[in-house]
């Protein structure tokens, strides 16, 4: 049988951070392990990197972009090195193009280049609401382009999934019905290359991500935290990640039982993970919150919001989890509920984690993906 192309279209891709990264390289992985051929058209954010090699059999291009926002948004560049590895693409024999977060310019290049050879391609959806930058008349302007960038998408393809139930809810939006979840998901080896240590005599409760001003709830965390500790000694909060709010947080919650670790690469967040008791993501939007999958899988009662991408998937009901209001009354009942019985506490760790082994794993979603291409050879 006849080699099979996937084309996955990205905005960014490692060693660029980020949760679609991640997800992009998993997925890419696992199919050329089940005998895919995959190639990657993303962007050029670090002049280091070349415009074109193959990674663990991957093959990457990286088209040149502009020095506005690089980091933030991908400004495609078209000069002579673009021209030439768009000529190279569209050489490419590909069975199937997949674009990533919508609203970037190389995932609208896939589905437009994918119209011009007679096929659709399948745009995952990696959000659960509009972007926003806390100015009410910069996330109108936002709003709008959002909206005329996913029309632009919409005018190339019908074939919409979400890595989420929550993502699938939130192209609803835009009058768009999702065709199914191809969900984010976990490597098992990073489970069994974990030792999962909880410490009986002290209570961890954790955060990992960015520190920016959008995130309210982490100082909700925190606030609570203080609160909490001042009722019992045996707590401690780890709190993984940098960004524009961590001095300020530093400076209002200096106290011996806060660790402000600052920026931690991945495998340090693992560690964290496996040490820690209790997970808390407040406030965040996105489609599937890859930290908060990989806190359940190792072992962590999971406390967040329903803006949180993928808490449903992961907690149908109480006993995986707490979902709860983003407020620092119902955080501090929920963590006090938590603290006060250790034995549901580990016994809903083990729940989670189970779950989320046997549903949330790359395994799977590449399986998805596969059935996904299967049905489009049927059409």
């Amino acid at each position: 049988m006849k080699e099979k192309t996937v084309a996955i279209f990205n905005g960014y891709y490692i060693p660029h951070l980020g949760g679609v990264e991640r997800y992009t390289y998993n997925i890419a992985k696992k199919l050329t392990e089940k005998g895919y051929r995959v190639i990657i058209i993303t962007t050029q954010h670090d002049e280091n990197l070349t415009n074109e090699e193959i990674q663990e059999g991957i093959k990457i291009y990286r088209l040149p972009i502009k020095n506005l926002w690089k980091n933030r948004y991908p400004f495609l560049k078209k000069n002579r090195i673009y021209h030439s590895l768009i000529e190279k693409i569209e050489t490419e024999s590909i069975d199937y193009y997949v674009a990533n977060t919508r609203f970037h310019i190389p995932a609208i290049l896939g589905v437009k280049m994918a119209k011009a050879k007679g096929k659709e391609a399948i745009v995952i959806e990696h959000g659960s609401s509009y972007l926003t930058l806390n100015n009410p008349i910069l996330d109108f302007i936002l709003r709008k382009i959002e909206q005329w960038l996913i029309g632009r998408v919409k005018k190339d393809t019908s074939l919409f999934y979400g890595v989420s139930n929550e993502a699938s809810e939130w192209l609803k939006t835009f009058n768009i019905k999702a065709k199914g979840v191809l969900s984010n998901a976990v490597a098992v080896d990073e489970y069994l290359n974990q030792k999962i240590e909880k410490d009986e005599n002290k209570i961890t409760i954790s955060y990992a991500g960015r520190l920016i001003p959008q995130m309210k709830g982490v100082e909700i965390l925190l606030s609570t935290f203080s609160k909490l500790s001042k009722e019992r000694k045996n707590l401690e909060l780890i709190i993984a990640g940098d960004g524009p709010l961590l001095k300020e947080v530093q400076r209002n919650y200096s106290q011996d039982n806060i660790k402000f670790l600052g920026y931690v690469p991945y495998e340090k967040v693992l560690e964290i993970d496996a040490k820690s008791d209790v997970f808390v993501l407040m406030s965040r939007s996105e489609g599937f919150a890859t930290a908060m999958l990989e806190a359940a899988m190792l072992e962590n009662v999971i406390v967040t919001t329903s803006t949180v991408g993928g808490a449903k998937d992961i907690m149908p009901d109480e006993t995986y989890g707490y979902i709860i209001e983003n407020n620092e009354t119902e955080l501090f009942e929920t963590l006090t509920k938590v603290l006060d019985n250790k034995e549901q506490m580990r016994s809903m760790q083990k729940k989670i984690s189970k779950n989320v082994l046997e549903n949330f794993t790359w395994e799977q979603s590449a399986k998805r993906f596969i059935k996904v291409f299967n049905e489009l050879d049927e059409k």
